[in-house]
């Protein structure tokens, strides 16, 4: 089977969705699938991950959804099987325009905020009621996955899983990571305020997108402490290797839930905040609402004071396991390929709340 994915990564839109659809395409790939990327060229792209990770990139020029669907069309020398679409600035009519070139169509959301015109639906975040916030928004047909069972993460996320420790609670290594762009810096921010807490070892991570490595780099220097490691394509034992994260929401989010890693969040875009507060209200997380100034003012006292408390940092991690055990790609993929017939969500508990 053919598949295509249109995706795009900067440093203002960050590497999440192409992040994902590549967890999905290796899935599919596994199974014997071709793979394809659609992609724009940006400041901060990730077409050369795409590449690297051994699939297909074909450019698309274009700065319209309209003029976006012609490229895409005149990109794909044939209809493929499934086209999946993972782009906030894409809609119901960029389907419909695209849809002489796919068999199926499946669409990867978690914001709701538009019309989709889809086979299948993909949102991995946890909502209570998924369903009925595309309610009017997609095909009365369309077969809806839902929830954190369907995440997409890289097979090494449930490999790690399997083996790994049991945490104490004790805080002695922080990852810290923000994601593929942080345009605002919040990782320097974030740096400097909890650099000289005692006791911990940082663990800086920052995206190939991201345009403050240089200062980064000089200021974990100044600071003592390691150097930001680019772009690492070692996430999954990072996390297994740390006791606390503190940085953004997004993707991480599932992978940290993967691997039981409690966190301290600090949302840097609109479309984080929501699954940050609902993880914090649950007890399984910390979120400070935003990388602002005062949030971060807060870092210091709360991290010792989670230092000084390790049965909490323990439950929050603990709790948080429960959400995904790292086989959403895989089953996607099942779905897609037709080898899962029935396994659809249709928003139940089981989707929102995985005992595994």
């Amino acid at each position: 089977m053919k598949f295509a994915i249109r995706a795009d990564a900067s440093r203002e839109i960050g590497h999440g969705h192409v992040m994902r659809c590549l967890a999905l395409a290796a899935a599919l790939r596994s199974h014997g699938a071709e793979t394809v990327f659609l992609c724009r060229t940006l400041p901060g792209d990730a077409c050369d991950a795409i590449r690297g990770a051994g699939h297909r990139v074909l450019p698309i020029n274009a700065d319209t959804p309209e003029a976006d669907a012609a490229a895409s069309r005149a990109a794909l020398a044939e209809p493929v099987d499934w086209l999946v679409v993972d782009h906030y600035a894409l809609d119901a009519r960029w389907a419909r325009a695209m849809r002489p070139s796919c068999r199926g169509f499946m669409a990867i959301d978690d914001i709701a905020d538009r019309e989709l015109d889809c086979d299948l639906l993909l949102d991995q975040n946890w909502h209570d009621q998924p369903a009925l916030r595309y309610a009017g928004r997609i095909p009365k047909d369309a077969e809806g996955l839902f929830g954190p069972r369907w995440a997409l993460l890289r097979e090494e996320f449930a490999r790690a899983r399997a083996g790994m420790r049991q945490r104490d609670g004790r805080i002695r290594r922080v990852l810290v990571c923000f994601g593929g762009g942080d345009a605002p810096n919040a990782t320097g921010a974030v740096l400097d305020a909890i650099a000289g807490v005692p006791g911990i070892t940082l663990d800086v991570v920052v995206g190939a997108a991201n345009p403050h490595v240089a200062a980064l780099q000089a200021q974990c220097a100044a600071l003592g402490a390691a150097p930001p490691t680019v772009g690492a394509n070692d996430m999954a034992a990072r996390m297994v290797a740390a006791d606390l994260f503190v940085g953004a929401g997004g993707s991480m989010s599932w992978e940290r839930a993967c691997l039981g890693l409690p966190g301290i969040t600090l949302p840097i875009a609109d479309n984080q905040r929501e699954l940050c507060s609902r993880i914090a209200a649950a007890g399984e997380g910390i979120d400070l609402g935003s990388a602002d100034a005062q949030a971060i003012a807060r870092l210091p006292g709360l991290l010792r004071d989670l230092i000084g408390d390790p049965s909490r940092v323990r439950m929050l991690g603990e709790g948080f396991a429960r959400r995904c055990d790292g086989r959403g790609a895989a089953r996607v993929a099942a779905r897609l390929l037709g080898a899962a017939a029935g396994e659809a969500s249709n928003g139940s508990a089981e989707d929102v709340w995985m005992e595994v």
